[in-house]
């Protein structure tokens, strides 16, 4: 029974080594971590940034990134992996995999869809310069009076994602003159309830709003989307103060974006490509901003 048991083992630790590799940078998977593997973490899936595709390899917007981006930031390292992690992972303390030999190897890197501006997985991180960014906005129908937040009291609000409606919870001036707050499941129904004059305005977060609207529709599903925002979050990379490859990134993906480097500008048909409007992307080339 002894030799089976062992069999078993073995065969166990190569199913969770090849599980391990779906985002590996070398030989479709294939790479055994080693301490020349870059280890990048992080907590759950949040598509579209890091999700399982349909063939069972992970995919999205920040893996896109890392995998364009490797050869220029890489530096000792020869490839590299996604790791998953627990919520509070410490980037380069805490273990993020242990081989089958009991080494042990932590993460410099984590991504994930992680933003500055909402509980992180690690706050005693570096972080890059911000790379996408939703908007919390508020829409109106076209020939609504309200014209601003300075004339929305006594209004009926739809509200559309948790993103939305935890914006308008920390916005209370805006929030407590309002007639009626009601939580609708998908941007298609509350549009379809501004349409019938259920409600008067949408609070929305950008990334729902964009994934719905289609500019060939009528006029009052757009909507006018008023001056200002109630929120902004902003979604970046975080990486190890102890092992900071926070310039080299953001160098990076500066060439990513810039015409005249390389192939030209390949990072706008990433973020086009996962987010679907190239305004989800707020980095600059320009280094001021």
């Amino acid at each position: 029974m002894k030799p089976i048991k062992k069999i078993a083992a073995v065969l166990l630790a190569v199913l969770l080594i090849t599980v391990l590799f779906a985002g590996c940078s070398a030989n479709n998977g294939e790479t055994k971590i080693t301490k020349n593997t870059m280890l990048i973490a992080y907590t759950e899936e949040n598509a579209p940034f890091i999700y399982t595709d349909e063939n069972g390899e992970l995919a999205g917007f920040d893996v896109e990134i890392i995998e364009n981006i490797f050869e220029t930031i890489k530096n000792e390292y020869k490839d590299y992996a996604f790791v998953q992690v627990d919520e509070g992972y410490v980037l380069n303390e805490d273990v993020a995999y242990t081989d089958e030999n009991g080494n042990e190897f932590s993460a410099i890197i984590m991504c994930g869809g992680t933003h500055k501006n909402v509980g992180t997985a690690n706050e005693d991180v570096v972080w890059s310069k911000n790379i996408i960014e939703n908007n919390i906005i508020t829409v109106v129908a076209p020939n609504s009076t309200i014209t601003s937040y300075n004339n929305i009291a006594g209004a009926k609000a739809g509200v559309v994602s948790a993103a939305a409606a935890a914006a308008l919870d920390m916005n209370a001036t805006i929030k407590n003159p309002l007639a009626s707050v009601t939580e609708y499941a998908t941007a298609e129904e509350a549009f379809a309830a501004l349409n019938s004059g259920a409600i008067d305005a949408i609070v929305i977060d950008d990334f729902s709003y964009r994934a719905w609207f289609d500019p060939t529709s009528s006029s009052i599903q757009a909507g006018t989307v008023l001056p200002n925002v109630l929120d902004t979050i902003e979604y970046a990379f975080e990486f190890a103060p102890s092992n900071n490859y926070s310039s080299a990134f953001n160098e990076a993906v500066k060439e990513m974006l810039s015409e005249d480097y390389g192939d030209g500008n390949t990072l706008t048909p990433i973020v086009e490509k996962h987010f679907g409007y190239a305004d989800a992307c707020v980095f600059s080339v320009d280094e001021k901003k």
